[in-house]
């Protein structure tokens, strides 16, 4: 699998004129999950970037304990990210044009990959490029509302096959005032998870004209990785 750190970024969107309307009362079940598909995909179709810093918490077979991450998270519609480790490790990591890169500067390493047409198709649900509606033809969807003041959970479990193979679920909290989802997290087929959580959101804000294009240092050594079609 190609363990990149993406995620459904889009679902962070906000606009004033949405957040502030609740769900309409009086729906419940199948009814009240539309409602809320339908506000965030509205919030989605607008979207042309984002910007926010990020908490990630990584948990791994591998690891003793949690692996915790900070940094500001970039994207532009409709499939062009940027994450920008700062902490405890500097790292970028870019994905756009269909190219994965990894740049590690402390260990002057680059990683390069390009990203096929399959894997391309499931990073879009990990991304910001696909909006909460049409995942409902990928994913078996599952609402949550403890009611009072309790944020609203939506668990998303994968339906086609080739996510199957490389997630196992998707959780997303949204608040239920604002109707802004606040964290996300997924869980991978293996057992492995990743979560995290966002602030400081700004969406349709300029964005640097090189922010998605990755200038190496000369004495970087760039390896190139190949992956199969199932990879």
């Amino acid at each position: 699998m190609i363990r990149l750190p993406l995620v459904v970024a889009a679902f962070l969107a906000c606009s004033s004129a949405l957040a502030q309307e609740p769900l309409p009362p009086g729906l419940h079940g199948a009814d009240r999950l539309a409602a809320l598909v339908q506000r965030v995909s509205q919030v989605q179709a607008g979207l042309t970037t984002l910007t926010a810093n990020f908490e990630q918490r990584r948990t791994s077979r591998l690891l003793a304990e949690p692996s915790v991450s900070r940094g500001t998270f970039y994207f532009k519609a409709p499939d062009s990210i940027r994450w920008e480790y700062e902490s405890p490790r500097p790292m970028t990591v870019l994905l756009s044009g269909g190219v994965a890169l990894t740049y590690r500067p402390l260990e002057k390493r680059a990683e390069r990959v390009e990203v096929g047409r399959a894997q391309r198709r499931v990073l879009r649900f990990l991304s910001a490029a696909e909006p909460l509606d049409k995942l409902k033809s990928y994913f078996s969807f599952t609402f949550r509302d403890a009611g009072g003041t309790s944020n609203y959970q939506l668990e998303l479990r994968p339906t086609a096959h080739q996510i199957k193979k490389r997630l196992k679920m998707l959780e997303i909290e949204i608040d239920r005032q604002s109707l802004v989802p606040v964290a996300v997290a997924y869980t991978e087929t293996d057992g492995d998870s990743t979560a995290y959580s966002f602030s400081n959101i700004e969406m349709n804000k300029a964005q640097g004209p090189d922010l998605y294009d990755l200038s190496l240092p000369p004495d970087v050594k760039i390896v190139q990785l190949k992956v199969g079609g199932g990879d």
